[in-house]
């Protein structure tokens, strides 16, 4: 059993969280934490294979990996925030593409745990990096995390309420082609087979829990195949 030095949390529901850098693990720890990581997981997603989910969330081809792990009270881990940086050269430049893969049991959600720790990762990097441009790519495949996206960032795209600049489209090109997810489709390349689907539980479906506003009816409209494991 990996033994996770914890600390105490505040958000509701979570009581401790860790934060662990695989690169440091023995091949052993990380095959544990691998084991542990992907157990929880099936609760979570479906259509992830171990080794299709080992190369996201361990990804080796990462310049940087840390990942926070979450526990409730009684010690049962619940969750996970995986958050990697890569550097990338975008038209010409030299860019970072800061990605991230996040699970919670559904009795956890909606206090924003795992989007803080990227929003603290996103700041580490920019204080390290002040004069390189950091673009976040993220493969959404539920409308919450959007919605989430468009309340917190001032520059989203797409976005409902205003075309993608052409430069903006440009980058995504390059940043999105640089990994291996293919593209649904010709007509549409910045939406990708990722694989991964949500297990809606019947929390997730109560009245309520995820309000039908602007950002989630634009995103079930452009994505309505979300269900079936694509994001963009």
């Amino acid at each position: 059993m990996l033994d996770f030095k914890k600390r105490k949390n505040i958000e509701p529901g979570i009581a401790k969280r860790s934060t662990v850098d695989p690169a440091k693990m023995s091949t052993a720890e990380r095959a544990e934490l691998m084991s542990q990581l992907y157990a929880l997981n099936q609760k979570i997603f479906a259509g992830v294979s171990p080794q299709d989910f080992e190369n996201h969330v361990l990804d080796a081809s990462a310049d940087s990996t840390l990942i926070q792990l979450f526990f409730a009270a009684d010690g049962q881990f619940v969750g996970y925030c995986a958050a990697h940086r890569f550097w990338r050269q975008v038209l010409g430049r030299h860019v970072i593409v800061l990605r991230a893969e996040a699970g919670l049991l559904s009795e956890y959600r909606g206090h924003g745990a795992t989007y803080r720790f990227r929003m603290i990762r996103s700041v580490a990097e920019k204080l390290r990096h002040p004069f390189t441009p950091i673009y976040y790519v993220g493969t959404l495949v539920h409308a919450s995390s959007y919605d989430l996206a468009c309340q917190n960032f001032p520059q989203v795209y797409p976005h409902p309420d205003r075309e993608t600049p052409e430069v903006i489209q440009e980058v995504a090109r390059e940043v999105i082609n640089s990994f291996p997810a293919p593209p649904v489709s010709e007509a549409d390349p910045f939406v990708r087979d990722v694989g991964w689907t949500t297990i809606e539980v019947r929390q997730e479906n109560a009245p309520g829990r995820h309000e039908e506003n602007h950002y989630v009816r634009f995103s079930r409209r452009v994505i309505p195949a979300m269900r079936r494991g694509m994001g963009w």
